[in-house]
């Protein structure tokens, strides 16, 4: 796919899996991890492969709140 969008690297949490999604000389390309740790190291070598900054990590899912107690 071509874009207008300038070289970036981004990580995004979908569905429980984790995109990596590049934009490198207007081709975006896509990729998918299961492991959040993975993602992350995809998208920094990507980011160094392409002279781009580093960015913090993407947000880690939030794991559901399970309620504790008797019967509140």
């Amino acid at each position: 796919m071509i874009t207008d969008e300038p070289d970036s690297v981004r990580v995004k949490a979908i569905n429980g899996q984790w995109i990596v999604r590049v934009v490198d000389g207007g081709r975006l390309a896509q990729h998918l991890f299961d492991i959040h740790a993975q993602a992350e190291s995809f998208a920094e070598e990507e980011r160094l492969r392409l002279g781009l900054p580093g960015e913090p990590p993407a947000e880690e899912l939030a794991a559901p709140l399970l309620r504790g107690g008797r019967g509140r």
